[in-house]
């Protein structure tokens, strides 16, 4: 082999980064599926079709590999300003409620909720990777708002941040359990004008 050269992987043989991508994607769904009580190192390999070896050498616990699927849903989009509060809150649910993967999100978030109480290792990692993240997004909007003066005065930024959130977690919820909501097809504007009626001005 020449000074400098690289060796050629095996044809056949898949990526590191294929690894890691399908060892991700199956501890997301054994998550949502059995909860992270249930679920397995193995189970996750098996979901997989991975050696436990690979596995193993990546992440050495479920919590590790758990805990990087957290990071990669801590990323939420930058809060841009709209010009108004209700363009900001219109933006708001249509990346929550129009992203291909908001159902699988709601379904960590309440498969977290569900085992947070029972399991002092998973209450940390959900409030630094779900709750804060999303919390410190509509503190932002907020905090523009109230500068604006488009907000009631006497609206704490937590609650307004509560009563903005509190539709789409119930929203949420109706995704999880299926549920047929009587809802016109243009979901981002009810949703819009029911927050704007209860925190607005």
């Amino acid at each position: 082999m020449q000074e400098g050269s690289h060796p050629v992987r095996p044809r056949g043989r898949p990526s590191s980064s294929l690894i890691n991508s399908a060892l991700i994607d199956a501890a997301v769904e054994e998550l949502i599926d059995n909860g992270y009580q249930a679920m397995t190192m193995e189970s996750i390999a098996t979901r997989a079709d991975v050696s436990k070896v690979s596995l193993y050498r990546r992440w050495n616990s479920k919590l590790a590999i758990v805990t990087e699927v957290l990071q990669t849903l801590s990323k939420v989009e930058p809060v841009t300003d709209h010009g108004s509060f209700e363009a900001d809150i219109r933006n708001l649910i249509e990346q929550t409620t129009k992203s291909r993967s908001a159902k699988a999100k709601a379904r960590i978030v309440m498969r977290m909720i569900g085992e947070i109480s029972t399991n002092a290792e998973l209450l940390p990692l959900y409030r630094k990777y779900l709750l804060v993240p999303r919390l410190g997004q509509l503190r932002q909007l907020v905090d523009r708002a109230h500068a604006r003066k488009e907000l009631r005065a006497d609206l704490p930024v937590d609650i307004a941040c509560v009563m903005i959130s509190g539709p789409l977690f119930v929203y949420y919820l109706a995704l999880l359990a299926e549920t047929r909501l009587d809802m016109s097809s243009n979901i981002t504007e009810q949703l819009t004008q029911a927050i704007l009626a209860s925190v607005a001005k």
